[in-house]
């Protein structure tokens, strides 16, 4: 039997790769068993045994007696690069919640070229070997830019066939024939997205995910935090929903992991992408370049593209990342993360980016009930209350003259209720960094209808008590700029220190109406 060079052993942080050699220092003579659980095969995530091999040089291998033997390092060798066919990927399925007591399961189809399908076209989704309980759905029911969620049903089944009517070929590039379904024995969700974690995923600290299993489950302690969500009846069997995670990295909690085919990790994989502009959206990332730079983190065997090209690694770090370049060559390529199985993937898409966003909706209303239009206004709302609601998460601020006076979250769908607006006030919704509505409050102001000689000659003709220059005048000087005869009168009068009272009152007067 072929000796294994992709194996690990569990340290304080986490699952680390060792050599044979290193094992053997820290277990010197005799068989180390598979029982142990002390090293695991990374790429099929089953434990190995260190065995003694001729010359007394000892060696990693698997056990015969493993009922799951796929394990590319088994079948292609030692030291081995990962073959993999880059379609092998699993489409989405996520778990949604149906009030406290029931769930029902969506499966997601990422997006293809269906806008060349005759009208005809139907898909239609049933479990495998079942019978009378299938979905079907029209070529309406399907988004060209976008993933399409479609319901498949409250009933977990392992695996669902896809079939075509008056489909072609090239749909399969995207969609496959068989798509695995829920494991009976537990599958894991992430709780936030409610989308099931392929096999061999990679599960984090203290993030909370769905555990679906059929009742008889065992529950664990220590490390691991479970709580049971609902409970369901499906015919003649129970299964029941729990939040599960993991309070520290532990090989217990790892090996809790294992039992449903994922690994606890510090570092997760990832794919990001460095260059050129993209716009990124579920499960696609659109350009218009012949080149994508990749960077991929974590613990991943390899990358692969489909159809197949050139990406050499530019650079590597073990601990850390791979960059890869992408020669894209085709508008849709897919590219895939694997170790043993994909662990993520995503499709590049070259097409035109120069698109115009559309601007997300809001909605601001007075008590009334009357839409209020962004811009200027004079006129203050009634109650001086203004309600705001948007279909996307989003942040409202409140502006004065030279500072920010309030800002508060925005949640989706849900109303605000914005009070005490005056005058000299801009209100202004983000939604991201994007400012989508923005309102300035200004005071009427009253037009000067008298010109400027006329205003002087007010000024210069007033008799009286003769008073100290007020500190005030400064500021009245500074909103005189387009006056140039009275801010000369106003440097000479603060020259002079002195000025009449009845004229610094008349200057008020002029001053407000100015500036409002």
């Amino acid at each position: 039997m072929a000796a294994l060079t992709h194996v690990c052993m569990w340290s304080d942080k986490g699952w680390v790769h060792i050599t044979a050699e290193e094992a053997s220092e820290l277990h010197p003579g005799g068989k180390v068993s598979a029982c142990s659980g002390l090293f695991m095969c990374e790429l099929c995530g089953q434990y190995v045994t260190l065995t003694d091999g001729k010359i007394n040089r000892r060696y990693f291998k698997h056990s015969l007696a493993e009922k799951d033997k796929d394990c590319p390092e088994r079948t292609f060798g030692p030291g081995c690069s990962i073959h993999h066919n880059p379609q092998e990927h699993e489409l989405p399925i996520r778990i949604q919640l149906r009030g406290k007591s029931s769930f029902f399961f969506e499966l997601g189809l990422v997006r293809a070229p269906i806008s060349t399908l005759s009208k005809d076209f139907c898909l239609v989704i049933k479990p495998k070997g079942v019978h009378n309980y299938s979905r079907k759905y029209r070529k309406e029911r399907l988004r060209y830019d976008d993933i399409t969620y479609l319901d498949i049903g409250d009933h977990p089944f392992e695996s669902y066939l896809l079939e075509f009517k008056n489909g072609n070929d090239q749909l399969r590039e995207f969609w496959p024939r068989e798509v695995r379904g829920i494991e009976p024995n537990g599958t894991l969700f992430e709780k936030s997205s409610g989308n099931k974690l392929v096999t061999d995923a990679d599960v984090e600290m203290q993030k909370e995910y769905y555990l679906l299993v059929r009742d008889g489950f065992e529950l664990p302690s220590g490390d691991i935090c479970m709580k049971l969500v609902l409970q369901k009846r499906i015919n003649f069997e129970f299964w029941k929903l729990y939040t599960v995670s993991a309070r520290a990295l532990s090989e217990e909690a790892a090996r809790f992991f294992l039992q449903f085919h994922c690994r606890l990790t510090e570092e997760p994989a990832s794919l990001y992408p460095i260059w050129p502009l993209y716009t990124e959206g579920k499960y696609i990332l659109r350009h218009h370049q012949g080149t994508m730079y990749m960077m991929i983190h974590g613990n991943v065997a390899n990358i692969m593209t489909f159809p197949s090209a050139e990406i050499p690694p530019l650079a590597a770090n073990d601990k850390a990342f791979k960059l890869y370049k992408i020669s894209c060559h085709r508008r849709q390529q897919l590219i895939s993360a694997v170790r043993v199985h994909v662990l993520q993937y995503t499709y590049l898409w070259q097409e035109n980016l120069s698109q115009e966003g559309v601007i997300p909706e809001v909605s601001v209303t007075d008590l009334n009930g009357k839409e209020i239009s962004p811009g200027e206004t004079e006129t203050l709302p009634r109650g001086r209350k203004l309600y705001v609601s948007s279909l996307f998460d989003g942040m409202l601020v409140v502006k004065g003259k030279h500072h920010v006076i309030e800002q508060r979250k925005i949640q989706a769908n849900e109303k605000l209720l914005l009070d005490e607006i005056s005058f000299g006030r801009r209100i202004q919704i983000f939604v991201g960094l994007d400012i989508v509505w923005q309102l300035d409050f200004e005071k009427e102001k009253t037009a000067v209808k008298d010109d400027e000689d006329a205003l002087l000659q007010q000024l210069t003709s007033k008799h009286g008590a003769v008073i100290p220059v007020p500190h005030a005048v400064r500021n009245i000087l500074a909103g005189m700029g387009n006056y140039p005869k009275i801010y000369q009168w106003l440097q000479k009068c603060m020259k002079n220190g002195i000025m009449h009272e009845p004229a610094y009152r008349r200057l008020q007067s002029i001053y407000c109406k100015i500036n409002g």
